[in-house]
């Protein structure tokens, strides 16, 4: 099993419960319902680390996979979306992570003391930082909670709820409460702070995004550029996956591991820099995009990075199927430039 074939067998088990799942949206039989949904929940969780949940908007169906802040279950859920069965895509909106103001954030309610709260009650005061914004959450029943981590975190789930995972990665630099507003900055309601972001990134001209895992951050290792070893001549890093690069620098494992926990891999291909001058860079790049259209068009694996070093160029991978995978890598290697020698290496 990998990675991929997981996900076509999820999606065999759904279209055999999805006319089920239609009538009981349909007719709002939630109880039966959540039968059903927590059982695709939990198969879901088992192949990605993420929850499932469905929605209906009078005539429209919407299924949602809330994978939260960790970039392997982004790409997992990513490729469980494109994979889906076009019987699935032609009935179903299709998140492949939490979208702004769905109907869990407008039904969400929080209880403080004997009090219930819904977004409607929440403010966020906002400025901007460097192209995003430091943000404050204020509600009046704050000031029954005591223990302010508690609050802190109240207000980042909450935040990340209303104008979903995309928006929160991409333009929120910080979350925090307070007791009292603050006149010194711009606030307005929770639930319209979405359409506020929006409008703040089309006014600024702010890099747009379509998916969390379009995000990259780029690195400079501080370490010796004189060493030639392989992955350790690195200079330039750019990931989506920032702690993927994180613990294979520090030689830990515990990325790698939950994704072959889950049947997929990371690795990277690398090869000797051809030019030792600034092309290598125009050539990485170029690589990159071929190789990545050629091998995600088949859902074997997706480019999540890469890196520019002393001696090498590497291109980082989530893998979602080994076998297929390196099937159409060794296809690729004999139509590409035969004075580059490509390798593939697992982390």
């Amino acid at each position: 099993m990998s990675a991929y074939t997981n996900g076509l067998v999820f999606w065999k088990h759904f279209e055999k419960k999805q006319d089920t799942i239609f009538n009981y949206l349909k007719s709002e039989q939630y109880e039966e319902l959540n039968d059903i949904i927590q059982e695709l929940d939990e198969e879901v969780m088992e192949m990605s680390g993420a929850h499932f949940f469905v929605e209906n908007f009078y005539d429209s169906f919407e299924m949602t996979f809330d994978t939260g802040p960790n970039k392997t279950t982004q790409y997992l859920c990513q490729m469980l979306c494109d994979i889906a069965p076009k019987s699935v895509k032609q009935n179903w909106i299709m998140n492949a992570c939490l979208p702004a103001m769905s109907q869990k954030a407008i039904q969400a309610m929080v209880q403080i003391k004997n009090e219930e709260y819904t977004l409607a009650d929440f403010h966020v005061f906002y400025q901007i930082e460097n192209d995003m914004l430091d943000c404050k959450v204020y509600c009046p029943g704050f000031n029954l909670i005591g223990n302010p981590e508690n609050k802190k975190e109240m207000s980042m789930y909450l935040l990340e709820l209303a104008i979903g995972q995309l928006a929160y990665e991409a333009y929120i630099c910080r979350v925090d409460f307070i007791d009292t507003p603050d006149s010194n900055m711009k606030f307005c309601q929770m639930m319209d702070f979405y359409e506020v972001i929006m409008a703040l990134v089309e006014k600024n001209h702010w890099k747009e995004y379509d998916k969390p895992i379009d995000i990259y951050s780029v690195y400079q290792p501080i370490q010796d550029f004189a060493h030639d070893a392989l992955r350790k001549d690195m200079k330039l890093i750019f990931t989506t996956h920032p702690l993927l690069v994180e613990q294979t620098i520090e030689d830990k494992e515990e990325v790698l591991a939950d994704l072959s926990s889950k049947d997929g891999e990371f690795g990277y291909v690398y090869y000797s820099n051809p030019f030792h001058n600034k092309e290598d860079a125009l050539y990485r790049q170029k690589l990159s995009k071929e190789l990545d259209e050629a091998i995600s068009k088949v859902h074997a694996g997706k480019v999540v990075g890469g890196a520019i070093g002393k001696s090498f160029s590497y291109i980082d991978w989530i893998v979602y199927d080994k076998d297929l995978f390196m099937k159409v890598f060794n296809q690729l290697k004999k139509q590409l430039d035969a004075s580059v020698e490509l390798y593939y290496q697992k982390f």
